[in-house]
């Protein structure tokens, strides 16, 4: 028995090792691409923060859009003998890897019973394609925020409120668009009142921490939070090549529907909670990721001017859910390949024409009306009482 358990570790351990292995090979072979944003925005901010001397007063210069934390970690960078394409794709690639081992913990949480669980969420992570073209390809810091977040949905899992704050203020710190998980954050908050109201000023309190390199280079502490009401507005068009609603309205301008747009989110996400209220749906680790999906999915899908990036953290979610229960398969499969073909343009290996376009469009808003159909009716029809998507949160694998 003792020999039977030792070669059963070996063998997990050996399959976890190869499976790192083949996922650092792959990322290996992304390493000389130069994207657009690379070549336009990245080596730029580098060269700011960078050329006017080793100070830390050379991040006065940087004019980029991305958060002042980001900067610094750009500037940091700038201080290793390595060229800045290779040093930023490494920090990629790590956090791919701790994002890796977040989905493994998560689906182990669910799964506790199953010795394979940590491997599926470990492994199908790693390999996926939009993981491994957003950071080590492209060259995006998608894979950092949501590293951030799926650390602060653990720690809710786990009770753990003060560090999950704490976690939410860190990717609120590198990406505006980690406020797709202030909605279930919120809800949290609403169903069940296990913590504090005030614990939510450690997001903010976390944010001025993270920007201290900043004002000690010059600036006010308020570029916490005008750094991010620079990219409000920044863009010229309601679509912003996410296949959401507003492909269909793409030459619409943003300054004069955005409001609109804004308001139709906010508007989806309140009949949500007042409907959860009602039917009096209790938030549990059963009937959580369901709920931070649809509410993520809700304000990437309504939300203007949305890149086709915007969906990673949702669509890492909707993985953990079909790894959870295999009949979820359809939601991350079409989820994945309504922006895959964005992701392969973006790096250079395909084209990404008007008429694919409007296909991923077309096949993500039918994907977000059953997805929301599915969901409601599982949640809030009386025969099914509080039935999920997972069914069981302890259901074996299929």
């Amino acid at each position: 028995m003792k020999y039977s358990t030792e070669k059963q570790r070996f063998i997990k351990y050996a399959a976890i090792f190869t499976v790192s292995l083949a996922a650092l090979y792959i990322r290996y072979l992304g390493r000389d691409i130069i994207s657009s944003d690379f070549e336009h925005c990245l080596s730029s901010w580098y060269r700011e923060v960078t050329l006017p001397g080793p100070g830390i007063n050379s991040l006065l210069y940087y004019t980029g859009d991305y958060p002042m934390p980001y900067a610094f970690l750009i500037w940091l960078l700038g201080k290793l003998p390595v060229p800045f394409l290779y040093s930023l794709k490494t920090v990629n690639t790590i956090f791919d890897f701790i994002l890796a081992v977040l989905m493994g913990k998560i689906v182990l949480h669910f799964k506790p019973e199953n010795p394979d669980s940590f491997f599926l969420g470990y492994s199908i992570t790693l390999l996926l394609p939009n993981v491994i073209l957003n950071g080590s390809f492209w060259g995006q810091c998608d894979g950092t925020y949501s590293v951030f977040l799926l650390a602060a949905f653990y720690c809710w899992l786990k009770k753990k409120f003060p560090p999950m704050m704490i976690f939410f203020g860190l990717a609120f710190s590198y990406k505006l668009q980690s406020v797709f998980f202030l909605p279930f954050v919120m809800i949290a908050y609403w169903l069940e009142k296990e913590f504090s109201i005030l614990q939510f000023l450690l997001v903010p309190l976390t944010m001025l921490i993270m920007n201290i390199p900043a004002v000690l280079a010059g600036y006010s502490p308020m570029i916490t939070f005008t750094k991010y009401m620079g990219q409000a507005g920044g863009y010229p068009w309601l679509y912003y090549f996410y296949p959401n609603l507003w492909f269909f309205f793409q030459a619409r301008p943003y300054y004069l529907f955005s409001t609109g747009a804004v308001l139709l989110a906010v508007t989806a996400l309140l009949i949500f909670v007042l409907l959860l209220v009602k039917k009096k749906i209790r938030l549990t680790s059963a009937t959580a990721m369901p709920i931070l999906l649809w509410t993520a999915y809700t304000c990437v899908f309504f939300l203007p001017s949305m890149h086709e990036r915007y969906g990673y953290f949702m669509e890492l979610i909707a993985v953990c859910l079909a790894i959870l229960n295999i009949r979820n398969l359809w939601i991350p499969v079409l989820m994945i390949l309504c922006t895959l073909p964005k992701y392969l343009f973006a790096v250079g290996f395909a084209d990404n024409s008007i008429s694919l376009q409007m296909l991923e469009a077309i096949v993500n808003t039918f994907l977000y009306i059953a997805f929301t159909c599915t969901l409601w009716r599982r949640l809030f029809a009386p025969s099914s009482g509080q039935q999920i998507i997972m069914e069981k949160e302890h259901q074996a694998f299929h």
